[in-house]
This record gives C-alpha cells, sequence and structure tokens, in this order.
C-alpha cells in the first residue's frame, strides 16, 4: 500500500511540470471577466502578465489570422501576446 501511495505522489509530483498549451480554453480572470470576455486560451487567462507584456515586438499567428503584438511574454517557452476577439481572449505565437 506505502508503494501505491509513493507511486501516486510522485505521478502528482511530475504533474504539475507538464507543459500547458497555451491554445488551450479556459475560464478567463476576472478582469478579462469584468470587460466582457469570458473564454481565454490559457496563455491569456491572467490578465496582468498579457496587458503588462514588456518584451520585443513581433508578427504572430492565431486560430483566427495573423496580428502584430507590440509587446510580449512567455508562456509555457512560446513566446507570443494576446489579442481579443468577441467574447474571447486569443494568444497570438510570435513566428
Amino acid at each position: 500500500m506505502r508503494s501505491l501511495l509513493g507511486v501516486v505522489l510522485v505521478l502528482a509530483a511530475c504533474g504539475d511540470d507538464a507543459p500547458v498549451d497555451p491554445h488551450e480554453l479556459r475560464t478567463c480572470d476576472q478582469t478579462w471577466i469584468n470587460n466582457g470576455y469570458d473564454r481565454c486560451e490559457a496563455a491569456c487567462v491572467a490578465s496582468a502578465t498579457a496587458l503588462t507584456a514588456m518584451g520585443p515586438a513581433c508578427e504572430a499567428s492565431t486560430s483566427i489570422g495573423t496580428l502584430n503584438c507590440s509587446k510580449t511574454f512567455v508562456f509555457s517557452g512560446v513566446t507570443g501576446c494576446c489579442a481579443t476577439s468577441p467574447g474571447q481572449v486569443l494568444f497570438g505565437e510570435c513566428e
């Protein structure tokens, strides 16, 4: 029984380090919700991260087309920025 508990704890610990798909749809944080956006791609859930980005500009791709990121941030090893679309916030990956 102890060895099973140990395996479960090890698997749980490893699960926290798994990369998150930046485009996975999730519920936005309260700031986005207050501004009319309820669905966010995972990289953009935290409005503070998106709105205070300070990285270099780039051309980026989203699920609905390209955009120019004036400031970027890194999420799960991917550089990009957030852009709003009706009801949702999308993550644009720098090319």
